[in-house]
Formats: structure tokens, sequence, C-alpha cells
């Protein structure tokens, strides 16, 4: 059985700015088609959540910082 639910994405904290996206709101929410990132306020940190992750690499592509990574399957 295939888990749909599975994480395929992660952020490296060390490299994600949200102070440097605009308006303080991470690129990965705003793009992701399933809406499947997060983040509690402007500034704060985004963070992937579980669901039908389409793996279409938008949010990794929409990160200025190259923080968003795949992880391994």
């Amino acid at each position: 059985m295939v888990d749909l639910q599975k994480q395929k994405v992660a952020v490296d904290y060390q490299r994600c700015h949200p102070e440097s996206c605009e308006k303080g709101i991470c690129q990965a929410v705003l793009v992701c088609p399933r809406k499947l990132w997060k983040q509690e306020e402007p500034y704060d940190f985004p963070f992937p959540t579980p669901g039908f992750c389409e793996d279409c690499g938008k949010c990794i592509e929409s990160c200025p910082h190259e923080a968003i990574y795949h992880l391994p399957p």
C-alpha cells in the first residue's frame, strides 16, 4: 500500500529567511497547489503539512534562498 501522506519536502531552517520574503509571506505557502505549506504569522518560519503532495516542485522553485528540498524516497 502506498502512503500518500508521506512528507516529500523539508526546510533547511538555517537557509530560510522569511523576513526577506515579500511582506514576510513564504512563497511556498502561496504557490503550493494543494496548500500543504503553512505559516502561523507573516515572518514566521513556514512548514510543510502532511497531505497528498503532487510533487510538482513549485515550492522548491519558489524559494529564493534554496531552503526547500526534496526528501529521499
